[in-house]
């Protein structure tokens, strides 16, 4: 049984789920497959992901967060290795093939077509998506996003809500190791004339999580990384005419987190409103949707002693607002299976701003506005049965207005500094085409090539940051990144129970964003004043060009109809190429990007209840600063597991990290060495019916 501590921990959430066990034992409906309209009239015609998850394959998984679904494809990772159960957020953003220089996430995430990324950041709390929720999740590629403009250079992370007008309850109970408990109650009920349905979530989850630093380099001021988060969403549709959908829906989130001392925590506050309105005739489809986010984050980072004994307040970032509001407009035309036509517009307006204070010598404010309008079409036509030829054009125009840092003396009022940088804008085009041809039956190949943008992140722009001794300051002269992608792949099927899949990509990076070391004593001196000790200083700085080559492979077996396995890797090189301001860049590969990432993993279904499983990831060393000078190790980890069915009820356990493998995910400028997860064990129950 769970201790009664921790079910006080999970609050009202846990409550929900107790009282909803009453409708177990329910048969569930049976209902004809149907489409989300959602999910089609946001891809680009002819979109092939790079991966993808349906509801019944996430639910099998019975992740904690949904990033550790992602996560078992290569191409995915988050900034650091560690899952956003225990990461800090701002390091959350989605680094897909190895495109990101920094934490900023240089991959658009979506659910029912709202952008996730946070209004102010850019970063995705993963932890507020409910699995239970989700119908679908697909990841797809550079070389087809560009329809999506700004943050997607890199791809986009699809999720899709399940599909309305079904009756469908969930409940999630689970624990293991690290004192972690969570649980989650999903119920949609429809009226029987299926014209009508509401869907209600909730959700808890706490852990007292693990010392970030290992005995060695702990001290009495180290604190555990605990976690805890709770999330509701509301969910309604009302078919209000033969194939017209109207579906508002409301979501809240909230999360507290120890960044491993007493001093260093974060927290968060999330409310989404958004509202769609979709038709849908068979050839020609149209969508409409608006949504409002809010988000309070707050953040402390400390100042610690050499020996680990005693920490000050660095930087209390006490209040750090966002807003984020926008609209899109779709229309979709498909004509017989032979041609298909996708084209809109939308709109996104975000703001934000970062109220702290540094030590106890100065306050600060900082921040500033960003708008983005766009234009798109994307098309595909099939030139005969084997050939197929997609693509996509965008015009973007933004602006970033508003910017100011106003920084005051904490002891007198005094004013250090007040800057208003000038406001800007721009246009920026987006596009890109894609062939593809069926040689055989078994044999099918493509090459494509795009071009999109991101713009810096406000973020990026004017919030400096500190990861224990190392500081970051922001950039308000930031421009914006351009991706330039080539890609070809082959998919190769030589017998039926055989799948080999390869792709080879290469991004061009003008103007990519990075953390430049700062060396020069008086620019120290201007950034930062002064440095903690042992601590070095960086700032957000465009560097001319930087590339990615790489390659990405796939192969699924199954040598027996109830035994499948599976072996995916990502082989990449990345470079900052020309950096006339900053030659020490030159020649370095990205921060927080190894060359190798494999990822093993099989499957017996030993009987109709019972299966087992396991797998291996590798990675290779990497480095945590742009001057390469900070190598973090390589790892491998084995995971293995095994879960039952019986009836509606699907248990699992599985272990994590099974041989406690120190894996790290920095290096310090001083030395120390943040670790991910130890050794860990997660057991739970998933009732579906």
């Amino acid at each position: 049984m769970l201790p009664g501590r921790d079910l006080m921990k999970l609050g009202w959430p846990l409550v929900v789920v107790a009282l909803s066990l009453r409708a177990f034992g329910q048969s569930p409906d049976l209902l004809p497959e149907m489409v989300v309209l959602a999910g089609r009239l946001t891809d680009p015609a002819g979109t092939d992901p790079v991966a993808k998850w349906s509801h019944e394959e996430i639910q099998q998984e019975a992740p904690r967060a949904i990033d550790e679904v992602l996560s078992r494809e290569p191409s995915f990772s988050l900034y650091r290795r560690q899952t956003s159960v225990f990461g800090n957020p701002s390091s959350a953003g989605v680094s897909l093939r190895n495109t990101g220089a920094t934490a900023a996430s240089r991959t658009l995430v979506l659910l029912d077509g709202v952008p996730q990324n946070d209004p102010f950041g850019g970063w995705v709390y993963w932890a507020r998506y409910d699995a239970a929720a989700l119908d679908s999740v697909r990841i797809v590629p550079s070389s087809q996003s560009a329809v999506w403009g700004n943050q997607s250079p890199a791809g986009v992370v699809q999720m899709n809500s399940n599909p309305a007008f079904e009756n469908r309850h969930i409940l999630k109970l689970g624990g293991g190791s690290q004192g972690s408990v969570g649980g989650s109650t999903y119920h949609q009920m429809t009226n029987e004339e299926k014209t009508r349905s509401v869907a209600f979530s909730a959700f808890g989850f706490h852990t007292d999580g693990f010392y970030a630093l290992s005995p060695s380099q702990r001290g009495p001021v180290d604190e555990k990384l605990r976690t805890d988060l709770w999330g509701a969403n509301l969910r309604g549709a009302w078919l209000a005419a033969p194939g017209l959908t109207v579906e508002p829906s409301i979501s809240w989130y909230t999360e507290d987190r120890c960044n491993g001392t007493e001093l260093t925590e974060n927290s968060t506050e999330a409310l989404d409103l958004s509202l769609r309105v979709t038709s849908d005739d068979g050839n020609r489809s149209w969508q409409a949707l608006g949504w409002f986010q809010d988000r309070t984050f707050e953040s402390v980072f400390s100042s610690v002693n050499e020996d680990r004994t005693e920490e000050e307040m660095a930087l209390d970032q006490y209040d750090v607002p966002g807003q984020g509001a926008g609209g899109s407009f779709t229309m979709r035309w498909d004509g017989a299976d032979r041609w298909s036509v996708t084209t809109g517009t939308d709109f996104r307006w975000v703001t934000g701003e970062t109220n702290e204070n540094a030590g106890v010598f100065r306050t600060r404010s900082a921040g500033g506005d960003q708008a983005f309008e766009g234009v798109f079409v994307s098309g595909g036509y099939k030139i005969d049965d084997r050939t197929r030829v997609d693509g996509s054009l965008r015009m973007d125009a933004w602006q970033v207005t508003g910017g100011h840092r106003l920084e005051t003396s904490l002891t007198d009022g005094f004013t250090l500094r007040d800057e208003h940088p000038e406001d800007r804008d721009g246009f920026e085009p987006s596009a890109s085409v894609e062939l593809s041809r069926e040689f055989r039956d078994d044999l099918t190949g493509r090459v494509s090539t795009g071009s999109a943008f991101r713009l810096p992140t406000l973020n990026e722009l004017y919030r400096p940051f500190r990861v224990r001794n190392d500081v970051t300051e922001a950039n308000p002269d930031l421009d914006p990144e351009r991706f330039f992608s080539v890609e070809g792949g082959l998919d190769w099927k030589p017998v039926e129970d055989l799948t080999v899949s390869a792709s080879v990509f290469h991004h061009w990076i003008k103007d990519a964003i990075a953390n430049v070391p700062v060396t020069d004593p008086a620019k120290i001196t201007e950034l930062f004043g002064v440095l903690p000790p042992g601590g070095t200083g960086a700032q957000k700085q465009n560097v001319d060009l930087a590339r990615v080559l790489g390659v990405e492979s796939r192969v699924e077996w199954l040598p027996h109809k109830d035994v499948t396995l599976e072996l995916a890797g990502l082989w990449s090189d990345t470079e900052f190429s020309a950096s006339p301001e900053q030659p020490a860049l030159e020649g370095n590969p990205f921060p927080q990007a190894p060359d190798l990432r494999l990822i093993a993993g099989g499957e017996w279904r030993a009987n109709e209840k019972l299966t087992l499983f396991g797998g291996l990831e590798y990675g290779s060393s990497q480095y945590d600063d742009a001057l390469a000078t900070r190598e973090i190790s390589d790892f491998t980890s084995v995971r293995i597991g095994a879960s039952y069915r019986h009836g509606n009820a699907l248990y699992q356990i599985r272990v994590e990290n099974l041989f406690d493998e120190e894996i790290e995910t920095g290096v310090s400028g001083d030395g120390l060495r943040t670790l991910a997860a130890p050794r860990s064990l997660w057991a739970g129950v998933t009732l579906e019916f």
